[in-house]
């Protein structure tokens, strides 16, 4: 058995993960006017494998 810490973890599974539990939260950073949320946003439901809205 592996045990997965937050240290070693891929950004993918992060993101996914992150997406799962505060898909609310990723949702708003993606519709931000800040350009640099909104990246945030885009890139976390990316590597989630989540749909993005072009």
């Amino acid at each position: 058995m592996q045990i997965i810490t937050q240290e070693n973890i891929s950004f993918a599974t992060w993101a996914a993960q992150t997406y799962a539990t505060k898909k609310e939260a990723v949702d708003f950073l993606e519709n931000s006017l800040d350009p640099f949320e909104k990246a945030i946003g885009t890139l976390i439901k990316q590597y989630a494998g989540a749909e993005i809205n072009a």
